[in-house]
Order: C-alpha cells, then structure tokens, then sequence
C-alpha cells in the first residue's frame, strides 16, 4: 500500500524519470533500500534512494529545506517504486561529477530489533509514528553539517595541515604501489569531512589525494585481475 500519498507534491523534486528510465536486469523486490546523502561546502544535500545498483529517486535541495527533506525521506522510506536508472543519466555526467566529490554518508534499514533506520548522525528508534522519522532526519542533517564544519575547524586550526596534505600529494604524485599507501587513504577516507571545508584551498588539496589515491587503486587492481 503506498503511503503518504499527501507529500506526491515532491514527486517533481524526482530526477528519475521516465525519460531517463532504465530496463531492469533482474528483480529487486527482495533487494534493501539505502538512501545515499551528498553534502556540499554550499549546503546542497542530494538524497538518493536506491536498490542494488539502481536509483529510484534523485533530488537536490537545500539542507535548510526541512520540509522538502523531511517529505523526501518519508516518501522514499515509504513507498514503491517502478522506474529506476542510474545516477549520472538521472543527473547528466557534469553533475554527477560534481557531487561525487561532495561528503557522502548512507542510510540503512537497520537489523537491529528496536532500531529502525542506521544514519551516520544516529538510529532512528523502532515502533515510532513513521512519519516522525522524517522530521528526525531533516532536522538532525542540518545539525551533523555544522559537526562536520567543527570537525573542519579543529583539523585546520593550524596552517601546518596544509603542509600535511600537500606532503601526502607528494607521496602519492610518486606513482607508488597503492598497498604502501592504503595506510594513508584510511585516513583520508577518515577525514573525508574536509569535504565540506570552507577553506577552499584545503578542500581541493584534500580532494586531489583522494583522486589520485583512486588512480593507484585502479592501476593496482587492473595489473592483479
């Protein structure tokens, strides 16, 4: 039975559609929901529902849009789905993009007895009016993006950790073999909150270690398979 039918006035915030569908290969009703969220230095949020390799929804807005943000969790929480895609044909590849480098976190259904949803900002509780997880997601998103910017601040109250990253980019520039770094892309992938850091300067240094920190894992993986 599809649920909050009173919040289909979003449906048209959906980059999923018609136009950009895709046939699915094989069937995904036993397959779990995760909701992907991109965080930009803009606060823009892109919340993404999807199953398996497919999304069945798309949409940026503004992480201070509590109302949007709460209809979107709820409705993708709640309802089924019958078109699906991919996210860059849902997006266009320059998006795409642009929002991979944004922060990324994911929310699960959580196995839990009790616990209903698993976010990176906490577990929603189990047995609760659903629509009341909605309002939980769309008002503790916008108070994780400021412990993101904290995060941010600590790590660079010292200009030193500009010469930190760049020594990293020096090592990695070095084409080294990627086990001897995957020590340091732990890190990095520990600090990826320095995705949304206001210092320009540290945000593009921190995100060309991780792309090159990819390169050497593709390189490494192509010679091993």
């Amino acid at each position: 039975m599809e649920l909050f039918n009173k919040d289909t006035d979003i449906s048209h915030l959906n980059l999923v559609t018609e136009s950009n569908q895709v046939k699915v290969r094989f069937d995904l009703a036993d397959k779990e929901l995760t909701i992907d969220l991109y965080i930009s230095p803009e606060k823009k949020v892109c919340i993404i529902g999807q199953k398996a390799n497919y999304i069945c929804w798309c949409s940026i807005t503004d992480l201070n849009d509590r109302e949007n943000n709460k209809k979107i969790f709820n409705y993708i929480a709640n309802n089924p789905f019958d078109k699906f895609t991919y996210e860059y044909l849902a997006m266009g590849n320059e998006k795409y993009g642009e929002i991979r480098d944004w922060y990324r976190g994911t929310i699960t259904r959580s196995p839990k007895e009790g616990i209903a949803w698993k976010t990176p900002f906490g577990q929603f509780g189990d047995g609760e009016d659903p629509e009341v997880y909605g309002e939980f997601f769309a008002d503790t998103l916008v108070w994780f993006y400021q412990e993101l910017l904290e995060k941010c601040s600590f790590r660079i109250r010292s200009s030193m950790y500009k010469v930190v990253l760049n020594n990293y980019l020096d090592l990695l520039n070095k084409e080294v073999d990627y086990n001897q770094i995957k020590p340091l892309m732990s890190i990095l992938e520990n600090e990826s909150y320095l995705r949304v850091s206001p210092d320009k300067t540290i945000r593009e240094l921190y995100l060309e270690c991780m792309k090159k920190g990819r390169y050497l894992y593709n390189r490494y993986m192509d010679k091993v398979r």
